[in-house]
This record gives C-alpha cells, sequence and structure tokens, in this order.
C-alpha cells in the first residue's frame, strides 16, 4: 500500500502504475509491449523456450515469457495491489519475403506491417509497432496484395510479417526442422507445459515479486512511497470470505426424491429426470454411412441400442438406460468416398424421401474430412440437409469404432447428447431452497456472420438460451442478422420473444416476483446493457417486482487460484496438479467480482495442461440483484449441468451451449441453401448443438 496524506485510491495506483513502468524500463532495461497495465517480454540469454527444449536455437523463431503487471485498486483483502499475469509468447521474426523463400505458404494469412501514424513512447518494444492490416488474397512478384479494411493493398514482402499465433508458428516450425519436426515440437510442448504448470507459476511469481521487495520502498511522487508485500497467501482463517462451494445434486424425478450426486450413477439407478413424459419412446434414427464401414457400423450401433455386457460403463444400452420400448434404426448405406459431400447429401435426401418418420440422424464421418469446409464437408453438408426438415444430427468419426470394451465410455457420452437432441431431459439439479422469485438464467452470446476480423460489413445475430434454476434447458433464440449498430434492438426483440413464451409456458401471475440472470461471456457495451434494462423494466408494471442481474463471464484474465497444499492426482504412470486449486474456490477480489474455479486437478486431462485459470465474475454496475457469492454459487453449479458430457466443464452451460450456437452456425452458413430460420421453428426446443 501507498503512504501518503492522499486517499485518492485511483491517483494512488496510477502513480504505483508509473513507478513500474520507470523500474521496467529504466533500471531493468525492458522494452514494452503496452504501457498500461505494463507488458513485457523477457529476451534475455537462456530464457527462449526453443532453445531449452532443442538445445539449439532456431533462426529469429522464439517462445519466450511474456509478463505484465497490472495495479489493482482492490484485491482478496480490498487492498490495493499487483496481479502478476505470465504466459509463453511465440515470435516469429522473419519478414514474409523470407519466408517465402523457405517454402511457406502465406496465402490466407494475416499479416502485419509498422504503422506510422501509431503513437510510439519510449522504450517500446519493436514488435508493439507492428500492426494488423489485413489478411493475404496473393503473392505477385514479391509482393504481396492484401486485403484490408480500406480495401485491397499492396505491400512489400520485406517489411511485412505474419501473425505470431500458434498455427503460424508451427507451420513455420515445421519448414525449419524438417524431419524432426515431430520429435522437435513434443520437446517444445513439453517445456511450454512445465513453465506453465503451478508450481512454476508460484516460483516465477514469487522471484519477481522478491526483484521488487529488494527495491525497498518505492519512491511515487515526492513525499510519496510506496510498499509492497509478499505475494498474498489466503489461508481460511486469515480471509473468512473466501469460502468452498458446493457440487450440485443430481435430480431424476419431477418430485426431487430420485437424487444422486454423479449424473451417471443416476441415469443409470433411476432413468432420466422426464421418464414418464418423454417421447417418442421409440425413436426411429436415420443412419448415414459409407458402404466401407457398414459392417464395423451396425456393430456399433447394436452396442449402442443394447449395452456393452463387458463394462460397468454401459451396460444397459440407450434403450433400457433411457427407459424406452425401443430404437430402430434405418440404415442409408452409399457408395462414395469419406470425402465425398455430394454422396453424402445424396444419401441424406434418400433418407428424407422414406415414408418413416425420423426423429435423429446419425452420420458417420472420418477424421479424414475435418479440415473441409462449406459445401465440401460432409459434416456440414449432411447436418445442414437434415435440419431443414427440423431433424437434429448426431455425428460420430469411424476411427473411434474399436471391438475393445473402452467403446463403452464414448457410447455412454453419445447416449446423453442423443437423449437431448431427441428434446429430453436427462436430469435437473436441486435447488437449495427454492427461491421466493421466479427465477430464469439467460445466456447471452453473440456470432459475427460476416467473418472479417477487420470489421468490414459485419453483421451480428445474437443468441439467447433459457434455463430454470434447476439447470433444465427451456428454450434458444437467435436474432435475426443485423449490422452492429443495430444488434442491441435485435437482441432486445429476441429476449422479448423468449419472455412472452415462457410467461406462458410456466403461468406466470401478476403477484409474482420474477428474477432474471443474464450470463454474458463478453463485456456489455452500454448500449446493450440498456437494451436489456429497458426490456426488463417494461415487465415491472406486469408483476409484483422484477430484479435482475448482468453477469459477465471471464476467461481471459492475469488472475490465478493454485494451492500449495494440493498435491494432485495420480495419472498413469505419474500425477497432475499439483498446487492446483480444486473445483469450487471462490475467492472475491472486489465487490463486486469473484474468482471461481472450476477445474480441479481430477478435471485436468493430464499435466501438459499446465495451471487452469478460474473464472472471473463481474457483476455489471446496471444490475438490480447484487448478492454476488448466490450468483457465484449458482453459475458454479451450471458448470456441472451439461447433457453434452456426464462431468463438469470449464464454462456454465448458459455460456457453453451459446458457444456452440454461434460456431456451428459460423460453420453452417458457408453450405449452400442454408437457412438459419430453420432454428426457430422446433429445433429452438432441441439440443441440436450438442
Amino acid at each position: 500500500m501507498i503512504a501518503s496524506t492522499v486517499r485518492d485510491v485511483l491517483l494512488q495506483t496510477r502513480l504505483l502504475e508509473e513507478c513500474l513502468r520507470r523500474i521496467l524500463t529504466v533500471e531493468w532495461k525492458y522494452l514494452l509491449r503496452r504501457e498500461y497495465p505494463v507488458r513485457f517480454v523477457s529476451r534475455l540469454a537462456g530464457k527462449d523456450l526453443v532453445e531449452q527444449a532443442l538445445g539449439r536455437g532456431i533462426d529469429r523463431l522464439h517462445v519466450y515469457p511474456e509478463y505484465s503487471l497490472d495495479v489493482r485498486r482492490s484485491g482478496p483483502r480490498e487492498y490495493p495491489g499487483v496481479v502478476i499475469g505470465r504466459k509463453v509468447r511465440y515470435e516469429i521474426d522473419l519478414p514474409v519475403d523470407v519466408l517465402l523463400r523457405r517454402g511457406v505458404p502465406v496465402v490466407g494469412v494475416y499479416v502485419l506491417a509498422e504503422s506510422e501514424s501509431a503513437r510510439a513512447w519510449p522504450s517500446q518494444d519493436a514488435h508493439a509497432r507492428r500492426k494488423l492490416v489485413g489478411r493475404v488474397t496473393d503473392v505477385v512478384d514479391g509482393k504481396l496484395l492484401v486485403q484490408s479494411r480500406e480495401g485491397e493493398v499492396k505491400l512489400d514482402a520485406a517489411r511485412t510479417w505474419i501473425e505470431s499465433n500458434l498455427g503460424n508458428f508451427q507451420t513455420v516450425l515445421r519448414k525449419a526442422c524438417g524431419r524432426s519436426f515431430e520429435r522437435d515440437l513434443v520437446a517444445l510442448d513439453g517445456k511450454i507445459a512445465a513453465f506453465n504448470n503451478a508450481e512454476r507459476r508460484i516460483a516465477d511469481t514469487d522471484k519477481i515479486a522478491n526483484a521488487l521487495l529488494d527495491l525497498g520502498p518505492l519512491d511515487v511522487a515526492a513525499g510519496m512511497t510506496a510498499h509492497l508485500a509478499r505475494p498474498l497467501r489466503l489461508k481460511g482463517s486469515q480471509h473468512p470470505h473466501v469460502r468452498t462451494l458446493s457440487e450440485p445434486t443430481f435430480v431424476f424425478d419431477q418430485s426431487g426424491d430420485k437424487t444422486d450426486r454423479y449424473p451417471e450413477a443416476g441415469l443409470n439407478k433411476f432413468g432420466p429426470f422426464d421418464t414418464e413424459s418423454f417421447t417418442p419412446k421409440a425413436p426411429t434414427i436415420a443412419v448415414v454411412v459409407p458402404r466401407q464401414f457398414q459392417g464395423r457400423v451396425e456393430t456399433f450401433l447394436t452396442r449402442f441400442r443394447d449395452g456393452v455386457r463387458s463394462s460397468s460403463a454401459f451396460p444397459e444400452g440407450f434403450v433400457r438406460k433411457f427407459r424406452l420400448t425401443d430404437c430402430t434404426f434405418t440404415l442409408i448405406v452409399f457408395d462414395g468416398d469419406v470425402q465425398d459431400a455430394s454422396a453424402y447429401k445424396r444419401a441424406c435426401l434418400s433418407a428424407l424421401e422414406a415414408k418413416e418418420k425420423i426423429d435423429l440422424a446419425f452420420v458417420f464421418t472420418s477424421a479424414a474430412q475435418e479440415h473441409l469446409t462449406g459445401n465440401e464437408s460432409p459434416y456440414l453438408v449432411s447436418k445442414s440437409t437434415f435440419m431443414s426438415q427440423s431433424i437434429a444430427v448426431q455425428e460420430f468419426q469411424v476411427e473411434n469404432i474399436t471391438d475393445s470394451p473402452g467403446i463403452a465410455y464414448p457410447l455412454s457420452t453419445m447416449a446423453l447428447a442423443v437423449y437431448a437432441k431427441l428434446g429430453g431431459t436427462p436430469f435437473a439439479i436441486k435447488d437449495n431452497g427454492q427461491p421466493t422469485r421466479r427465477e430464469l438464467i439467460f445466456g447471452i452470446g453473440s456470432a459475427q456472420v460476416f467473418e472479417d476480423r477487420l470489421g468490414k460489413g459485419e453483421r451480428v445475430v445474437g443468441i439467447t438460451t433459457v434455463f430454470n434454476s434447476d439447470g433444465t434447458y427451456l428454450v434458444s433464440n437467435v436474432s435475426r442478422e443485423a449490422p452492429y449498430e443495430q444488434y442491441p434492438k435485435a437482441l432486445q426483440d429476441a429476449l422479448r420473444a423468449c419472455l412472452t413464451e415462457i410467461k406462458g409456458r410456466q403461468g406466470w401471475k401478476s403477484n409474482d416476483f420474477i428474477r432474471l440472470v443474464f450470463h454474458v461471456f463478453k463485456l456489455l457495451k452500454d448500449e446493450e446493457a440498456q437494451a436489456i434494462k429497458e426490456l426488463v423494466e417494461g415487465l415491472t408494471a406486469d408483476f409484483a417486482g422484477v430484479e435482475f442481474a448482468f453477469v459477465t463471464v471471464v476467461d481471459d484474465h492475469p488472475w490465478m487460484i493454485l494451492d500449495e497444499n494440493a498435491r494432485g492426482v495420480s495419472a498413469g504412470k505419474g500425477s497432475k496438479g499439483k498446487y492446483v486449486a480444486r473445483r469450487g474456490f471462490a475467492v472475491p477480489i472486489s465487490k463486486s467480482e469473484m474468482l471461481v474455479t472450476v477445474k480441479g486437478p481430477r478435471e485436468m486431462k493430464s499435466e501438459s495442461q499446465g495451471a487452469p485459470k478460474p473464472l472471473q465474475l463481474k457483476l455489471h454496475r446496471e444490475s438490480t440483484f447484487t448478492d454476488i457469492d448466490y450468483l457465484a454459487g449458482q453459475l458454479f453449479r451450471f458448470t456441472a449441468m451439461s447433457w453434452r458430457r456426464p462431468y463438469p466443464s470449464t464454462k456454465p452451460v448458459t455460456i457453453l451451449y451459446s458457444d456452440l450456437i454461434a460456431g456451428l452456425l459460423g460453420k453452417l452458413r458457408h453450405v449452400t441453401n442454408w437457412n438459419s430460420d430453420v432454428i426457430f421453428g422446433k429445433l429452438r426446443y432441441s439440443r441440436w448443438f450438442l
């Protein structure tokens, strides 16, 4: 904290920020990529992870540590403090003319050039002066034709650089390493994983903090000093507001009597939540499969329907597990390659022409077609064809079909998604005491319709998913395409349609108290928040009271929650998750912000994933319901409610489902004759996007 007579915390933190900037640039001689908060890359000898991994450097290809020092006005103890962020930075410091000579393809890649108009500052990192220009459309006589915001421009390849993202870095690395690329990439990934693990993060944070502490009290202004303390360690008795959120209890009947701690165990024991009301009890599923895979697919379908008796993961099969009477498969076998989208389309149309009513479609594809898009993608063409008739699609890749008992695990996961796509409710979560208000939780997402990162011709669709407080999915709605400036109005209209429908379905009355909670994955702009606020306030006259909360859910931030008492869990021959905090650890960092861990050691696939970040919850200032502890607990329970897989997600389903819808809409729009209006029909109630 800063010792002075100045009580303005904003002024104090700004002065400390300037002081740290001087230390980094003047005393420690770092160049800055960003001024506020200060961000810098450590290019000191021995810091390059490429050199560490391979035992040699690679010409102007580097992976360096990047750090940020973010001075915050409040923190877990309501003190000002400094958040030390760290990540790896990929650097491709080779101009495009060199890449072209080395055979690196650049058409379709976004490129950077030094900007003469951008503001420069002392001690600026040269890389920070390179600004995004646009996407390369062609190379003519050593010049790049680039589609920019202003139209097509011609750039000198010697004064242009490609973006230093992971995909581009690996492409250039492959050319540089040749035959040793796969081995070298494994070694590099290992070094990056070690850099990102929790133990190394703690050590690096302490090292930077100790270097600052060694400077003593910092002179931030005349007669004013700042005293930095050691990195914050929170222990239960030291911070009573830190708490552990409880995992939800899952419910498998309308009365709430049939419960279990785990969704899979509960489904096996009780069947799904809506056993009594679900239809169709004997679904008919169309199966589209290339003839070359017919035999193994038939065996797979039998196991899906009847179970894998030799495994405890899926012994009963889809019919018995979900309390159905039957499940009929109609095979459409065709001659054609796994990458032949036209053959898939003909097979799908053949299925639709049959007399039998189809409740769902299975499409068997291959990993060989994953790179294909639009009309060339068998998966997308098949999905578009069936969805045009309001039929949801479940894809499965033939490479994942095996004869081993291990096939039971993907079959069990697939069965859960299939039941949900048929319109079923597999399970809900038990309310911790029914709220006194009727409560709805909304997921608000958006998709950019025209894939132009520079914003040219940008049009947006708003995506709304709606859930009951017990986590059951009610409906989704997608707004009409709109220019960005008209998007708030389009979002408002989509929300109004959802609310009108739900009011009627749930029988809301004039003496009801209503609470609406909005989960948003990006910071709401004032126009968006105001549009939603106006809509909500318009409901006030219809009910006894209406309150609402806007909760932004952020996963890109510098905060970490680590647990030095965590020893990790066993994984194969080793262990994973040392010093990684378990799921459900919640820490307030201000009156309107909270961190929640959603991925602990048990949820990590391997140690190579590094230390997972918590979610950061930000309560918007326009909110009228402000109990952030309640909202954090609710959001945490929603991370366990996915009907896509029977285990927790790193996002609440409100956000996850909106993301899935946005991703598929973005891909389907490149398929000829695709019409997004089809999802305004009965697919609104299907989980077609799972």
